[in-house]
């Protein structure tokens, strides 16, 4: 599954913009959870074009990538279905 950074980024900033505190939870992981999104974000940003679409990229880059990606999409489906319920 490969996903461009601009989807990464599309899914990272649809995150922030439906974040909801809850008040049972400790306001501190929201806070956290919100500061490691916006890096991520920022590493997005430095890391897209530091990438050409022809360029022969490590298979340990793409692997990790990936990764990250398949976790994104793993969180966000899990928030999409809250909000469902």
């Amino acid at each position: 599954m490969k996903i461009s950074p601009e989807r990464i980024k599309q899914i990272i900033k649809e995150e922030l913009s439906h974040h909801h505190v809850h008040p049972e939870r400790d306001d501190q992981e929201g806070a956290r959870v919100k500061r490691h999104l916006q890096k991520i974000d920022r590493l997005v940003d430095e890391l897209d074009p530091a990438f050409e679409e022809e360029e022969d990229v490590p298979e340990w880059i793409q692997e990790k990538i990936a990764v990250v990606t398949a976790m994104l999409q793993t969180i966000l489906d899990y928030k999409h279905g809250e909000s469902v319920r």
